[in-house]
């Protein structure tokens, strides 16, 4: 018979006139992996923020081991045995691994950490077979590797539930793959796990269960034997909504086609005698092959490198990898990172669409606006956004509206070259759509596209090309 951990029953949650949670009904299990997804907004963190404390429920109720229970804080939560890891680490930088690991254990002595503590925190280290630097500073760890202490720091507390809340959005495979090991093993010593990401796909072999929210709402519970990826992704966005509309991957031709970019011998930093290229149309993609990831390409085609020999071209033109990205978009560069950076969010959409091309844009101000807004209304099937949603605040859209004027501003800029660096991160498979979709855009006008990611399958489905970067040396895969 199976031991119910948590229940929730018609829980509700809104924040003025938006609806962030109605009338969701779930339960998890002693040693369960219950996996929660959806669309981003579909109210994902706001059922982690209420099991956890950090915020609380509107009406319904929820139970804890079959008592109803209600959290006014996450430090209540905590002594009821829920411990929630976010994203965003609460790990302290300044002290080492083994403080960290020590910091939630009562203390029976003025030192610090005791004796007993350190004792029972090595002990949970060899029980989750975790192996880690204690003395290394936290700073120095990858995300991954910090994630990893807060898990195992929540167990040596009296873990018995574990809320992972889109932790894994800039791992690699190889640490995905870790971390889904990690909750196996905790799996098998009873604790129950809610891991909530917007993509299914990198939990659905270790799942028990999988939930999907839909605008706040309970949309399916599909059982393991249930889980089938096409229907999953028809519940993520509702059944009248197309998944993403065929994408036909244009095949470009490095022999007829001439370079774009050419970067030759390049020595900077941690790269040595760096040598490739970037056809027009063409998307290139960095991976090396120990999953390190490959941002030292991002920081040299942004300008942020000490070049000490070597040149680049970019459309016939020699550039310069100096003076910061401001002086690259000069020469025709374009960056997409974290698309809410490069916005301006009390903007309209029709100035930061044209912000980035503002040179191209007559100088009086009426005159500017006029020209704005003609450019922005061409675009707008593209964007997916309605004419009268032009003047309003980004801040007010969709992600994925948001999302698409990050991406089709450098359209409009003229942008020879665009640097992509980890756009799939914390994106729903909306979103991903549009990614690729734009990508095709961009190579039907001829641009080049330099493409870095941690995720090896993620480069080789968007890629038309695959750099290997070993020892700070390039070779073609």
């Amino acid at each position: 018979m199976r031991i119910e951990k948590i229940r929730l029953d018609e829980v509700k949650k809104t924040y003025g006139d938006i609806k962030a949670l109605e009338d969701i009904s779930l339960s998890l299990y002693q040693g369960e992996l219950l996996c929660v997804a959806g669309l981003s907004g579909s109210g994902k963190s706001v059922l982690a923020d209420i099991i956890s404390g950090r915020t609380s429920k509107g009406k319904g109720r929820m139970y804890v081991d079959g008592r109803p229970a209600v959290f006014t804080s996450i430090s209540q939560a905590q002594t009821a045995g829920i411990f929630c890891v976010r994203y965003r680490t609460s790990v302290i930088n300044d002290i080492s691994v083994e403080e960290n690991l020590c910091l939630l254990q009562k203390q029976g002595c003025m030192s610090f950490p005791a004796r007993q503590g350190i004792i029972r925190m090595r002990e949970t280290l060899k029980a989750l077979e975790v192996d880690c630097r204690l003395q290394a500073p936290v700073a120095s760890l990858s995300l991954m590797e910090r994630h990893t202490i807060e898990i195992c720091r929540a167990f040596c507390a009296g873990m018995k539930v574990l809320i992972l809340d889109g932790i894994a959005r800039d791992y690699t495979q190889k640490e995905t793959e870790y971390m889904k090991r990690l909750v196996i093993r905790l799996k098998e010593k009873g604790i129950s796990i809610l891991w909530i990401d917007t993509r299914p796909e990198i939990m659905l072999d270790a799942a028990d269960r999988l939930a999907v929210l839909r605008k706040g709402r309970l949309a399916a519970v599909l059982y393991r034997e249930e889980f089938d990826r096409q229907m999953i992704d028809r519940i993520i966005i509702g059944e009248n909504r197309k998944v993403g509309r065929e994408i036909i991957r244009s095949q470009a031709d490095p022999g007829g086609r001439g370079m774009l970019l050419s970067v030759r011998e390049v020595r900077a930093t941690e790269l040595r005698d760096v040598s490739f290229h970037v056809c027009p149309g063409e998307v290139v993609g960095f991976i090396h092959p120990d999953d390190t990831y490959c941002r030292e390409i991002v920081r040299l085609l942004s300008g942020e490198l000490k070049v000490e020999s070597g040149s680049a071209w970019l459309a016939g033109r020699q550039v310069e990898l100096a003076g910061g990205r401001k002086n690259m978009v000069r020469y025709g560069f374009g960056y997409i990172e974290d698309y809410k950076k490069s916005l301006f969010p009390k903007l309209d959409v029709a100035e930061n669409l044209t912000i980035a091309g503002l040179e191209y844009f007559a100088p009086g101000v009426g005159v500017r606006e006029k020209l704005e807004q003609a450019v922005a209304c061409d675009y707008l099937a593209l964007l997916d956004i309605r004419e009268e949603d032009l003047k309003r605040p980004i801040e007010t859209l969709s992600h994925r509206c948001q999302l698409n004027v990050a991406l089709y501003k450098w359209i409009i800029a003229k942008a020879r070259l665009i640097v992509i660096d980890n756009l799939f991160s914390g994106t729903d498979i909306l979103m991903r759509n549009s990614v690729r979709e734009f990508l095709e855009f961009a190579k039907g006008r001829g641009i080049g596209v330099v493409y870095c990611s941690p995720n090896e399958s993620e480069l080789s489905s968007v890629c038309d090309r695959l750099y290997e970067l070993a020892e700070g040396k390039v070779s073609c895969k």
